[in-house]
């Protein structure tokens, strides 16, 4: 469709998700006055709805730099979006802090978000473009022309908040970063990000459905990586729950048999677990070893325990002795999960991978494509849950709108 006729915009949002609606209101706030959303989806925001279990946790309240992975410098970003609260309540948008610094809106469900955007965006005249794929992007005489099936659009500027490879059924399968590889710009790989860690299935085979609060670490060959605590979900291939996703973005797929996990469920009593032990043995005098353990630990996990451990689960437990009470202490503290691989995209939360920083400036303009910007997941940023993901993407899409308006 290149030679017909486009319809003029002062700018063009490719994805209507966080990260460009962030974008489209920060610009309409600025003076851009003719801006298009477009959305490839029914409508805008769905991925928004499934947030935080339908709550939408949309930020936390200890943002900062370090929390970030990837080769884009987040720091001047989110110094210069500054209060989340702020933003939100410029939209007619309240929210509260749970005792982990999680934040909500303050009606708890995420439809107030998506309805705080769109408020806003009917206010002041944003067009959503739904049910409208772009199929070619490019740049001629100073304009940005975005072409769909049906029609040709065109702008000064364009931000590119199109998201990644996760969740494919809300939309964001990733088919728009060909957009980005057709004009030449460089895109790290994706990989799933905040995801269940797949392991041995005939380890995991017996702890399928069992839930169980304790410390998991997760080490590259001898080096640590990092620690999380919280409830680790077992499933039949892999380990789940939000202490795996936070470690999931530490682990290289290409060589996953280096990676493994370590658990100890009984994190508060590492210490003084041997004296346990030796309190449960003399409570427990007449039982067999697995009886001995049912008030500490779960069944499916005791048998695993004592199996590494060497000890068979109807041994006298009275009959256990000091050795072999350190080594079952052991065997409770140190419960290893070799590394398989990382879960697919359906069941990932975010992407790792992107648009690489080097190629982008401090506002997310790719440097050699004056006007055309990359926000949100699209770029190669990543981080742990708790609100910190969509934090960067209204960090991120308002930034570029912000330096958008500013030209």
């Amino acid at each position: 469709m290149r030679g017909n006729k486009a319809k003029r915009y002062d700018l063009l949002i490719l994805g209507g998700g966080a990260s460009g609606l962030a974008a489209a209101v920060t610009a309409s706030a600025l003076g851009v006055k003719r801006i298009a959303v477009f959305e490839k989806q029914p409508r805008v925001g769905k991925k928004i709805l499934a947030t935080g279990n339908g709550r939408c946790n949309l930020s936390h309240t200890h943002i900062s730099s370090g929390d970030y992975h990837g080769s884009v410098d987040v720091a001047p970003i989110l110094r210069e979006f500054g209060d989340v609260n702020s933003f939100f309540e410029n939209l007619g948008l309240y929210t509260r802090t749970d005792d982990a610094g999680r934040m909500y809106p303050y009606s708890m469900t995420a439809t107030a978000v998506l309805d705080a955007f769109r408020l806003r965006m009917r206010e002041d005249g944003v067009e959503e473009l739904c049910d409208t794929e772009v199929q070619e992007l490019y740049r001629q005489n100073g304009l940005w022309y975005a072409v769909s099936a049906e029609a040709a659009y065109c702008a000064p500027s364009v931000i590119f908040a199109a998201g990644g490879h996760a969740a494919p059924k809300l939309g964001t399968d990733g088919s728009a970063w060909r957009l980005l590889k057709q004009l030449g710009i460089p895109v790290k790989s994706p990989l799933p990000n905040l995801c269940p860690v797949l392991s041995d299935p005939a380890l995991l085979r017996p702890l399928k459905g069992l839930r169980v609060k304790g410390e998991i670490m997760l080490f590259d060959g001898e080096d640590h990586l990092g620690t999380e605590t919280g409830e680790v979900q077992f499933t039949e291939k892999a380990l789940s729950g939000i202490c795996v996703f936070n470690l999931s973005g530490l682990i290289d797929p290409a060589r996953a048999e280096d990676f493994y996990f370590m658990m100890n469920p009984v994190p508060d009593l590492s210490i003084d677990l041997p004296s346990m032990l030796y309190t449960l043995q003399g409570t427990r005098c007449g039982m067999s070893c697995e009886e001995m353990l049912t008030g500490l630990l779960p069944k499916p996990l005791i048998r695993i325990i004592l199996k590494n451990a060497n000890i068979k689960p109807e041994f006298p437990c009275i009959e256990l002795s000091g050795k072999e009470i350190q080594r079952l202490a052991g065997a409770v503290r140190f419960l290893s999960f070799p590394v398989r691989g990382l879960a697919g995209f359906d069941q990932a939360q975010a992407t790792r991978g992107g648009v690489p920083g080097e190629v982008l400036d401090e506002h997310l303009q790719v440097k050699d494509h004056p006007g055309l910007y990359v926000t949100g997941e699209a770029a190669d940023v990543h981080s742990i849950c708790g609100g910190y993901h969509l934090h960067w993407c209204w960090a991120s899409g308002s930034a570029a709108a912000s330096d958008i308006a500013s030209r």
